[in-house]
């Protein structure tokens, strides 16, 4: 599930070993691996991409170029 959540938790969660993996996304960076974050100067080391990373990745990948239907209004088809 998704929510807010702070940096003191984020610290928290890599010192426990329970932060599993971070991405940031967008429209150019589509999906984007985090491997690690500063906070208050101690790095926060994020591990490698994950299975959910991937599968986002590959899910938002294959609706650009047209081998999976995406959301209603995601994309539109252009013909030459």
């Amino acid at each position: 599930s998704e929510r807010w959540l702070t940096m003191g938790e984020l610290q928290q969660a890599a010192q426990d070993g329970r932060l599993l993996e971070a991405f940031g996304a967008g429209t150019a960076a589509v999906v984007t691996p985090i491997s690690g974050i500063q906070y208050k100067g101690e790095d926060i080391d994020i591990p490698a991409t994950g299975k959910l990373t991937q599968r986002i990745w590959n899910e938002i990948t294959s609706i650009q170029y047209g081998t999976m239907e995406g959301p209603h209004g995601w994309s539109v088809n252009i013909s030459k």
